[in-house]
């Protein structure tokens, strides 16, 4: 009986804020209209929702704002515009990932540029604990990796599983940003969870430009994981001769032995 009393007293209430018009369109569907429109990059739609009082900051779809949607999809002026209309440049979705973050995985750096000038947290984690930094990283887009350091990213940040974007950026082979990172003075000697380098995850994909800048940078060329292998037996473990041989110049120890 309670429980029926409170749900005609929400029935009453909304449908007195409908006749008094204290209800916005917005209560009825325009967020989401909203949140279409940004993520098209529909600017006209976006300014006469916004004018409309519609509320910027409401979150559909696994939380996502109209701010997240237009940075995903590179949309800098629909960014801006709602960014003016005081979108939160720092919401999270569900799975904490932020307007940034969406902005630099797809390498948008003129959205990054938009989002850092208006004061969003370039350090913030998602539920991974990955950064703008480590998703810009992981997919190779130097100049958001550029643009980030120059706001101050940490460039040793750890994910949940201890990788940084140096590890991310070396697994993946984007030769340009291990540079980057390097150049800002990213750890070269630092180790996931399972006591893997950036060196060890280069040398095991066959990357061997990379390999040669992790080497340039002093890394440890006989480093061991967790299970004692070293870069030189991921590499064998890989089949990369090339990489091979290119640790065994740098002074690699060993054979097969203890290979992952």
């Amino acid at each position: 009986m309670k429980k029926e009393t409170t749900q005609l007293v929400q029935v009453i209430f909304l449908l007195g804020c409908l006749m008094l018009g204290c209800l916005s369109a917005s209560s009825w569907g325009a967020e989401r209209d909203l949140l279409d429109a940004a993520g098209a990059g529909d600017l006209a739609r976006v300014k006469s929702l916004i004018a409309a009082k519609v509320d910027v900051n409401a979150k559909y779809n696994f939380g996502r704002t109209a701010l997240m949607e237009a940075s995903y999809n590179g949309h800098v002026e629909v960014v801006r515009a709602l960014l003016a209309a005081k979108a939160d440049v720092n919401a999270k979705n569900r799975s904490g990932r932020t307007s940034l973050m969406d902005a630099s995985y797809n390498g948008h750096v003129e959205v990054v540029w938009a989002l850092l000038a208006a004061k969003t947290d370039v350090n913030a984690k998602d539920k991974r604990g990955h950064t703008a930094l480590i998703e810009a990283s992981f997919k190779g887009h130097v100049e958001v990796v550029r643009a980030l350091l120059a706001a101050k990213a940490d460039v040793n940040a750890k994910d949940k599983g201890g990788s940084t974007a140096l590890m991310w950026a070396s697994v993946s082979g984007h030769v340009e940003v291990v540079r980057a990172l390097l150049a800002a003075k990213a750890d070269v000697h630092t180790k996931n969870s399972n006591g893997i380098t950036a060196l060890m995850n280069a040398s095991f994909k066959g990357h061997v430009e990379v390999v040669w800048a992790l080497l340039a940078a002093k890394s440890n060329v006989n480093a061991k994981d967790k299970h004692g292998a070293t870069a030189l037996m991921w590499a064998q473990q890989g089949g990369r001769a090339e990489v091979v041989k290119l640790l065994r110049q740098a002074g690699a120890n060993g054979s097969n032995e203890g290979r992952p």
